[in-house]
């Protein structure tokens, strides 16, 4: 882990101002290039705001539906991900970040992360001594145990 954080931290900008340096001084002049990132800059914060406030709209239409938005949240972490990788200068993470706010490329990095997510989940049953029906207390019967509260709220009450 902390090895993947120095490559994030410290070799990532380098490398990003590696190729600044190199683009700057010998493909592109050095106004051009400068043009290249803050274009790039303005580029994907328009679409990231575009895109985040459709993901919002899908978010709270799915909500309405009654249905989980757990994949529009996560569109909506990538998104944000991707704009906050946009705004930090360089062409390597303006790449990365613009990738990221492509739909399709976008669907497959939150399918990997899910997948990662649910190898590293782990489900086991649960032991109870307190299921209802069970006639001798001193067993434990396996079964699932949803432990909630619920309060009734009447239509026609003020509160």
């Amino acid at each position: 882990m902390l090895l993947k954080l120095l490559i994030l931290f410290i070799v990532l900008p380098l490398l990003d101002l590696w190729l600044l340096f190199t683009l700057a001084d010998g493909i592109f002049r050095f106004g051009i290039t400068v043009g290249l990132v803050v274009g790039t800059g303005i580029v994907g914060a328009h679409l990231a705001r575009r895109q985040g406030l459709a993901a919002w709209k899908n978010f709270h239409s799915e909500l309405n539906r009654g249905a989980l938005p757990a994949d529009t949240m996560l569109d909506g972490v990538l998104i944000l991900l991707a704009g906050a990788v946009l705004i930090t200068p360089g062409l390597i993470t303006d790449a990365a970040g613009l990738a990221l706010l492509v739909p399709s490329i976008r669907r497959f990095v939150r399918t990997r992360l899910v997948n990662r997510l649910m190898s590293k989940l782990q489900v086991r049953p649960v032991t109870s001594p307190h299921y209802p029906g069970d006639t001798d207390p001193n067993r434990p019967v396996d079964a699932t145990v949803i432990d909630a509260e619920f309060q009734r709220h009447d239509e026609d009450a003020v509160y």
